[in-house]
């Protein structure tokens, strides 16, 4: 019954994270040799889904469980780090310019340092936080590369036949919200729970956005 519990925590929003990350999941699988560059996003679902194994597990442990509470504090903070490279390399694989490629790998390089930095810096307490508005800001640079190339290179294909358009805007769509959030949660009191509710609801439509690029036709890669 703990598992029930569990999936009804946040107004169920944990039993449709779980719902969701599993259905893109076996979606992804499904149609993983339709485009190359989002081969990645498989593995990311998959590591969303082992995340939720972590949660429950310190769900079920006892109040204070120190290897239930590191256990998923590491496992969020790889994952914080594993979703921006992630991003950037769906990014990267549609970008021409070598300068912009060049910025991008850059930009992950020293994202990267900065939030294994900031990990440790800020043991024992919560480093989350800060690694998440790291996380929002360095994202900002390979999606204005992306929609500077959009909208200075000349194609003709339609938007919603444009995998790399439903990526990219689910990303900032669910990057400007999970900043607002995070900036906003310690002010929020008893509305915190809400606001997290709607957080994992942000995800869920990032994820049916990566479903959605799935099924447009490939997408030739940028050639620098």
């Amino acid at each position: 019954m703990k598992f029930f519990e569990f999936l009804s925590l946040h107004d169920y929003s944990e039993g449709l994270m779980i719902f969701v990350s599993l259905i893109a999941f076996i979606f992804s699988l499904r149609h993983y040799g339709r485009h190359r560059a989002l081969r990645i996003i498989s593995y990311y679902f998959a590591f969303w889904l082992l995340m939720e194994g972590v949660e429950f597990y310190r769900y079920i442990s006892p109040r204070g469980d120190r290897f239930a509470n590191a256990l998923d504090l590491i496992g969020a903070a790889i994952l914080t780090v594993f979703e921006f490279c992630v991003f950037s390399l769906i990014i990267f694989h549609y970008i021409a310019g070598a300068g912009r490629r060049l910025a991008i790998k850059l930009n992950t390089v020293i994202f990267s340092a900065a939030e294994i930095f900031l990990f440790f810096r800020k043991l024992p307490q919560n480093p989350l936080f800060s690694m998440g508005l790291l996380e929002a800001a360095a994202l900002v640079l390979p999606c204005v590369i992306y929609f500077y190339e959009f909208f200075t290179n000349m194609n003709t294909k339609a938007l919603k036949d444009r995998p790399s358009f439903w990526v990219v805007t689910g990303i900032i769509y669910q990057g400007i919200y999970n900043t607002c959030l995070t900036l906003s949660m310690e002010y929020l009191g008893r509305f915190g729970d809400g606001a997290y509710t709607f957080a994992i609801l942000f995800y869920c439509i990032l994820f049916v956005f990566f479903m959605r690029a799935y099924k447009c036709s490939p997408e030739e890669a940028a050639v620098a």
